[in-house]
């Protein structure tokens, strides 16, 4: 049964009104928008991430947020829904190699901080009180209380 307007429509032999048939069409829209926009926002988010850190010294998170921020902006300009697996291979190798960059960044900043920590004493060194001039014994006190009355 096809009609047009307001009438029923039939698909695979169930009857949809026309109303449900733009309800199940609203749906898929709102989910396909609502995939993209979250895919936005992740981006924004990873390349803030990875900003925010990089300031803060976190080399190996700032890495690794941009590295997410850009292999999203690369899948924003890719003409491909789905990457080819060798372009998702050379982006992981890629971040791999970054992230790198971001450990040794973290252990040159570590080391000099280390170097720096081990060139001030933190506590003076002790040294053992003299002896005395004469060579005697400690002097011993006593104490005696008179009571007069």
């Amino acid at each position: 049964m096809t009609t047009y307007g307001y009438a029923r429509v039939s698909t695979n032999g169930q009857d949809l009104t026309s109303q449900e048939a733009e309800l199940s069409v609203a749906i898929f829209l709102m989910l396909v928008v609502g995939f993209y926009w979250f895919a936005f926002m992740g981006t924004i988010w990873f390349w803030f991430n990875a900003l925010f850190a990089l300031t803060k010294g976190h080399f190996i998170r700032a890495a690794i947020w941009a590295c997410l921020g850009f292999g999203m902006l690369a899948w924003w300009q890719g003409t491909e829904v789905i990457p080819h697996p060798w372009d998702v291979d050379a982006w992981l190798r890629g971040s791999a190699v970054f992230v790198g960059v971001g450990v040794l960044a973290t252990f040159v900043r570590w080391r000099k901080k280390q170097q720096a920590m081990q060139a001030v004493p933190t506590m003076p060194t002790w040294t053992p009180p003299k002896t005395p001039a004469n060579d005697n014994a400690l002097p011993m006190f006593s104490l005696h209380v008179k009571r007069e009355g």
